[in-house]
């Protein structure tokens, strides 16, 4: 008897110990799993619930063992030897039940929180879980295949309606030989049953060889024609693509699509061309550039090689506003990109100084004779970076300068008065408007006054908000909101 007594003391003992390491590992394998759920730390967090799975395994085996073990001694009728010490050990079992069902509680709310209102990893896992589409791309020549390529190859997957829409833009990259290495675009449109879906699509050959999709997005859906889809499409079958890079001889390309756009009266590098693929010529001189435009780049290299912008003249809804009497208003807004000139022999033209994610800071040189160029301002826009957007002289001291910002989003307007020498931002009053005017063209002189034209940029520019100057552009005056069509 003497002997059973002192096997169950130990045996109570180890029960103890037991429990006390059950709970422990119960609590770091449940901490475990909420950073994991919230933090998505895989490789530590994923190898401790491993080690944690193989303790609660052989616990529970040697837990099935003693039971097992202790209906034998039961048989042999010593309960009375275990009375008094399965009594503690009952009472130590219920503070093991509450601490677990504490650690539960606890983690189990916080690995909830996780998975809603994308407050954690698990909650974007489950989102991709239920969103998320992988297709392989296997249409990836763009020589070969198109733009329609990619969506044959999302059509396996995903069903979407004919009639889309580019929330923002669409931005394709490719290579000399004309594999598709990178593409970006979010599209919306109406379904069978006249419900909005949403298209954030993606691809980068550097990290997966999969298009990846993701549905039901938030979208901005105003189902503007200007944000038609489907020209660029039309526009892509009738170009020269593999014929217009190949003059550029470069490794890497661009595609770049807005929808409806304004170049203003800047026909630089503007090819207008018929649905059957034949260049159009372009009309009078004084015409305004808008039109579905898909532009042929090479990346990081704007300034050096013009960007070719197709104008699909005959396609959906392009138009080329006329407006051949203000030739006022189009002889200071030509060249108005980067290079101006006053002159045979005076001209001015902004060169870019440093290139980095797509900003770029410029200098602003001069030429008196025509051929020799001298540097004026080494910093025109004062430390800010961007794109050049415009340039105009009015006469020898007075000029403006444009840079735009967000790939054409928005942009400031800087005014000189000595010649280049130095700048200054120009601000413009806030109007009480539902548009957001934010991209400033060049100004102009039209009776005795400075005027300006400021549209929306890539945001929109349905319409512009006229500015009104008497005092050679220092202050400017509201006058009213002038539409495009």
């Amino acid at each position: 008897m003497k002997k059973y007594k002192q096997t169950t003391k130990i045996e109570l003992i180890l029960s103890i110990l037991s429990c006390t390491m059950f709970v422990l590992v119960y609590w770091i394998s449940f901490y475990e799993l909420y950073t994991l759920c919230k933090s998505g730390r895989d490789n530590k967090n994923i190898k401790v619930l491993f080690v944690s799975m193989i303790f609660f395994l052989v616990w529970f085996i040697i837990w099935i063992i003693r039971i097992i073990r202790k209906r034998k001694l039961s048989l042999e009728k010593i309960e009375d030897i275990y009375e008094f010490y399965w009594r503690l050990k009952n009472k130590f079992i219920c503070l093991v039940a509450i601490a677990l069902a504490v650690i539960t509680c606890f983690y189990g709310a916080k690995i909830y929180h996780s998975a809603i209102n994308y407050n954690g990893k698990l909650a974007w896992f489950l989102q991709d879980l239920k969103n998320k589409r992988t297709v392989s791309f296997e249409h990836n020549n763009i020589y070969q295949y198109g733009i329609d390529g990619i969506f044959q190859d999302i059509d396996k997957k995903v069903c979407m309606p004919k009639k889309l829409y580019v929330q923002s833009s669409f931005s394709l990259k490719f290579d000399a030989n004309g594999r598709i290495t990178a593409f970006d675009t979010y599209l919306y449109g109406k379904n069978d049953k006249d419900k909005l879906e949403s298209y954030l699509i993606s691809y980068d050959m550097k990290k997966s060889s999969d298009i990846v999709i993701y549905l039901n997005g938030h979208v901005d859906a105003n189902y503007s024609k200007d944000k038609l889809f489907e020209p660029l499409i039309k526009t892509m079958k009738v170009i020269h693509l593999k014929k217009t890079v190949s003059k550029w001889n470069e490794k890497k390309y661009g595609i770049l699509y807005y929808g409806k756009r304004s170049f203003g009266y800047n026909a630089e590098g503007i090819v207008n061309i018929s649905s059957k693929g034949k260049l159009t010529p372009k009309g009078n001189d004084f015409s305004e550039e808008i039109g579905y435009i898909v532009s042929v780049f090479v990346p990081g290299k704007e300034n050096i090689y013009t960007p070719v912008r197709y104008n699909l003249v005959d396609g959906i809804g392009n138009i080329k506003t006329s407006d051949s009497n203000n030739k006022e208003k189009f002889e200071q807004s030509r060249n108005s990109w980067g290079e101006f000139y006053l002159s045979k022999k005076v001209g001015y033209r902004l060169e870019v100084t440093a290139a980095a994610l797509g900003n770029r800071s410029y200098s602003l040189n001069k030429t008196t004779d025509g051929a020799n160029w001298k540097t004026i301002n080494d910093d025109p826009f004062n430390g800010a970076v961007g794109t050049a957007d415009g340039i105009t002289f009015l006469n020898d001291k007075l000029g403006f300068l444009c840079l735009a910002y967000n790939g054409g989003g928005n942009g400031d307007l800087y005014r000189t008065a000595d010649g280049g020498v130095s700048y200054t931002k120009v601000s413009f009053p806030d109007i009480k408007t539902n548009s957001r005017f934010d991209l400033p063209a060049m100004p102009y002189k039209k009776d005795g006054k400075l005027e300006v034209l400021v549209g929306q940029g890539s945001d929109g520019d349905r319409s512009k908000a006229l500015y009104q100057s008497s005092d050679n552009g220092v202050t400017w005056q509201y006058i009213k909101e002038v539409s495009k069509n």
